[in-house]
């Protein structure tokens, strides 16, 4: 964890105690501040709360925590059960595996430390959420092509999903993942077979700001188009 938040994080765990009581199974931090990248300029706290089923008594008091009492950067809690988990793996593997990879203890055990999820899961939904970036690509280029702020936003936004796509990809092919998104993207792009600048500079436009002029993003979203036809490519070949 990031020095400057462990203190903010401590007291909203200790919030959260009060809210919850027995309640309170677990909690973690996740996300950026739970692995390398976050920033106190452009990245929220991230806390997950795993509690019993239920107790919706206790959401009018989780709620004013979070509209009075949680200081400037931390987003909204996730509060989960564990049940839920469990019977959402093979919805939502992607998210899980980010959080089971990279994850500290708040409080109480370490759910997800044994948390098994099945490279099909991630198959499935790297299938999709690839295939699903293409069509949103393409389609936005048509409306937004004379936009090139709206070309760059469109470009930076797809960054959290080539993540997620990356490191299911090197967990269904056994690899280990790297902390470090651009290693990330080095090592994920070598796995599939497709070039890893055309996707380093689209992180570039999201984490760095660079300016990109009309043909520029143009060029740029051209050649992400061709890399995203590989992956899915990839995705389509790998078995089961």
């Amino acid at each position: 964890m990031y020095e400057k938040i462990k203190k903010s994080v401590s007291n909203s765990i200790e919030l959260w105690k009060r809210v919850w009581g027995d309640s309170l199974q677990s909690a973690y931090l996740y996300g950026s501040a739970a692995r390398e990248g976050w920033s106190s300029k452009t990245s929220d706290i991230n806390i997950l709360l795993l509690v019993d089923s239920g107790q919706y008594e206790k959401w009018p008091e989780a709620a004013e925590v979070v509209k009075r009492k949680l200081k400037g950067g931390f987003a909204v809690p996730l509060i989960l059960s564990e049940n839920y988990v469990r019977s959402s793996l093979d919805v939502y593997p992607m998210e899980f595996l980010d959080i089971k990879l990279w994850h500290e203890v708040l409080h109480g055990n370490d759910f997800f430390a044994d948390l098994t999820i099945e490279p099909s899961d991630l198959r499935i939904q790297a299938e999709r959420e690839i295939k699903g970036k293409w069509v949103q690509l393409r389609q936005a280029a048509l409306e937004s092509g004379s936009n090139t702020t709206a070309m760059r936003n469109l470009l930076a936004m797809t960054v959290p999903t080539w993540n997620s796509v990356f490191q299911a990809l090197l967990v269904i092919s056994g690899d280990s993942v790297p902390t470090d998104r651009l290693e990330l993207i080095e090592k994920g792009s070598a796995v599939a077979g497709v070039d890893a600048e055309v996707f380093k500079r689209v992180y570039s436009v999201r984490h760095e700001r660079n300016a990109l002029g009309r043909t520029g993003a143009w060029e740029l979203l051209r050649s992400t188009l061709l890399q995203v036809d590989l992956l899915a490519r990839y995705v389509d070949g790998w078995q089961s």
